[in-house]
């Protein structure tokens, strides 16, 4: 392969395993998923070790979770016994998936604790001293704000998971700030 083929390839393999790690995947899962994704065939797990000189069973345990997260897939291959694998390349999909599998499931936590935390202040209020009542108000402002921002949050994810999917990608290329 030619050097500028093959240096492209190793920093865009690189640069998504730094990527996967920024949100917070490990690194040889984005590694993979750049290896997959700048494939034009389907790869077995041999190749993948082989190719980013890593054991077979880290891939084999990181490919679980790219399927997992719907990055990636299995693909029959014709007269093969091997598993082999394809990245998923529609980048919205992946964060559909990516968000409706974390972030939404975080969002609703945090939904939760922030309301049981209101419901034990309001349950206590009658026990308080002035001097933590004032406290207690205080809290309940700070995580009424807390529950604000996390109820947007839900509202921007859902927009984001209940779309069709499809974004028209030269549209949004083609906007003008300014």
């Amino acid at each position: 392969m030619h050097e500028s083929l093959t240096a492209v390839s190793n920093s865009t393999v690189a640069g998504v395993g730094r990527l996967a790690r920024f949100f917070g995947f490990s690194e040889v899962m984005g590694r993979l998923y750049g290896t997959l994704l700048l494939s034009p065939e389907a790869m077995s797990l041999d190749d993948l070790a082989s190719g980013l000189k890593i054991s077979k069973g880290s891939v084999s345990m990181n490919m679980r979770s790219l399927e997992r997260w719907g990055m990636a897939k299995e693909v029959w291959m014709r007269g093969e016994r091997k598993k082999y694998y394809a990245a998923e390349s529609d980048f919205w999909q992946v964060i559909r998936n990516v968000l409706n599998s974390r972030e939404r499931r975080e969002v609703q936590l945090a939904l939760h604790v922030l309301g049981e935390s209101i419901e034990k202040l309001q349950l206590a209020e009658g026990e308080l001293s002035d001097e933590e009542r004032q406290l207690a108000t205080f809290y309940l402002d700070r995580i009424g704000d807390l529950q604000s921002f996390f109820r947007f949050a839900q509202i921007a994810l859902e927009t984001v998971l209940g779309s069709d999917g499809t974004v028209d990608f030269e549209a949004v290329t083609k906007i003008e700030i300014g």
